[in-house]
Formats: structure tokens, C-alpha cells, sequence
């Protein structure tokens, strides 16, 4: 019985890694206005900043059907093989009762379904994981637990560039985000236990990348793991931030970029930068 191993386009993971890697991708739906594209699929993440950053659409994103996991769940029932299936945030998204349901409707007991309670890098975590077990001999059932065992551990903290996207997002008002526009506010973002939440501000892209490096010391790095860069659409802060995160004394040792897909970037905008890991115990 082969495992198979399943996720969606909110990871960011890479069509090429995920060839390697033997990993199925469902993607998720982006909209701008009439137009849709299916993320990872007909909208790279730099069509996406494009037009992001064009304005004339704010994009709305959508989970998978139910029926897009359930053709995967069928085909590995029909194999005999065993469906491990790592996805967005159940807080943040509706994908994982959109596999939910397929499980359901195939009544296929060797799928197993683990809420990342992640998004982008941090599924990644998750994934690479998963494909280490799996290439070490584990069985599914196991390895969903070790993925449960996991995912309390994964830490994303990201400084937003701009707050005009979490206002077309409607997670601002206007008021709102005009006064952190005037004040220069800059959040420092986090996901954590499957949510989206504000870890500190600061006035400045100086004492934002300051807050952003105590988060790190504070919450320090499990170098067993391998840690991801984040960025939307510039990548240019990274070479910025490793001097300073080497100074601190916490640079992870595998230290990997990852590009801000369209689920995050919806609503971080371009600009963002930032970290995710496994936090050390």
C-alpha cells in the first residue's frame, strides 16, 4: 500500500518541489472581478501581484469543491492506497470541510485529514515532513499523528508593508487603515493555532524589522526543521534581515524561501516579509 500525499495551493509549495516530492496539489480559486484562475495552476504568484497591484480588482479567493479531493480520495481507494491530506486552516478557510465532505462521500477509511492550522510555509513544514516519514516507512495513520503531534509548533510571524489590503479585505475600516498610512503603523502579523492575529506594532519599517527580530529570540528556532523566508513579490528584505538575525545569534541553519501566494497575499499585499519555523520546545 502506497501513501499518497495531498494539500492545496495555499501552501505556496512549488509545482516542481511538489513533483519531487510526489505530492498532489488541489488549487484554490482566485477571482478578480469576472475573471478566475485556479492558483498555482493558470495564476502565478507574479501574475498575481500584477494584478494585485494593477487595482482594478480587489481578488476574493474560494476553497476546492468537494468533488476536486474526492476525485484524489476515489483514486487511491481504487489503488489500495492510503491518503494523507494536509490543509489550510479550517479558521482561515473552508477547504478542509470541502475534504471533509469527499471523505465522507467515499467513505474510504485510509484517508486521513490533518488541519494544518497553517498557511503558506507552515503547511510546507507539514508537507516535507510528511514526505520524510512516508519515504521512511510510516503508515498513514502515523503519520497524521506525527503532523498532529507538529503543527502546535509552527510559527509564522510576517511585518505588513502597507494596511490598504487588509481594507479592501474588509479587515480594516478606512478610518483604520488612513491612520496607520499617516502614522507610518506597520503590524507584525502571526499565525498561530490556525488564526490570524496582530503579535505587535510599530511606527517604521526600522522598529517593525526590531519588533520582528524579538518575536524570533523570544520564540527561538528548532533547527531539526527546515525554515522558510517569506515574502510577497520582493524578496529583497532577506538580504537585510540575515545579517541581523545573525548578529541575534538565532539564523536558522536552513534557512529556504517561499513566495507569498495569492491566499495570503489577498491580504498582506505585496511588500510583506517574514519567517516561519518550528518553534523549539
Amino acid at each position: 500500500m502506497a501513501i499518497r500525499i495531498i494539500t492545496d495551493s495555499a501552501s505556496d509549495m512549488p509545482a516542481e518541489k511538489a513533483r519531487i516530492r510526489r505530492v498532489t496539489v488541489i488549487p484554490i480559486s482566485v477571482h478578480f472581478g469576472p475573471a478566475s484562475y485556479y492558483d498555482g495552476k493558470n495564476l502565478s504568484h507574479d501574475l498575481f501581484y500584477k494584478l494585485l497591484t494593477a487595482g482594478e480588482y480587489h481578488p476574493t479567493t474560494s476553497q476546492p469543491s468537494p468533488e476536486a479531493f474526492l476525485q484524489e480520495f476515489e483514486a487511491a481507494q481504487a489503488a489500495g492506497d492510503s491518503v494523507v491530506c494536509i490543509l489550510l486552516s479550517s479558521a482561515l478557510s473552508g477547504t478542509f470541510q470541502s475534504a471533509f465532505i469527499a471523505k465522507q462521500m467515499c467513505a474510504y477509511d485510509q484517508v486521513y485529514l490533518v488541519d494544518s492550522t497553517t498557511a503558506t510555509a507552515g503547511m510546507q513544514i507539514l508537507i516535507n515532513y510528511a514526505c520524510k516519514l512516508r519515504d521512511s516507512g510510516l503508515e498513514g495513520a502515523d503519520i497524521a499523528d506525527a503532523l498532529e503531534d507538529l503543527k502546535g509548533r509552527i510559527r509564522i510571524y510576517a511585518v505588513v508593508d502597507t494596511l490598504e489590503y487588509l481594507r479592501k479585505g474588509g479587515r480594516l475600516s478606512a478610518a483604520q487603515a488612513a491612520l496607520g498610512a499617516v502614522s507610518r503603523l506597520k503590524p507584525i502579523i502571526a499565525v498561530k493555532d490556525g488564526k490570524v492575529s496582530v503579535a505587535s506594532k510599530a511606527f517604521g519599517t526600522g522598529a517593525a524589522t526590531k519588533s520582528f527580530l524579538k518575536l524570533i529570540a523570544n520564540n527561538p528556532v528548532d533547527d531539526a526543521f527546515p525554515s522558510y523566508f517569506l515574502y510577497s513579490g520582493d524578496s529583497s528584505k532577506k538580504d537585510e534581515l540575515i545579517p541581523l538575525l545573525r548578529q541575534q545569534n538565532t539564523l536558522p541553519s536552513r534557512l529556504h524561501d517561499c513566495s507569498i501566494g495569492a491566499t495570503i497575499g489577498t491580504h498582506v499585499g505585496p511588500g510583506a516579509f517574514g519567517m516561519a519555523y518550528v518553534m523549539d520546545t
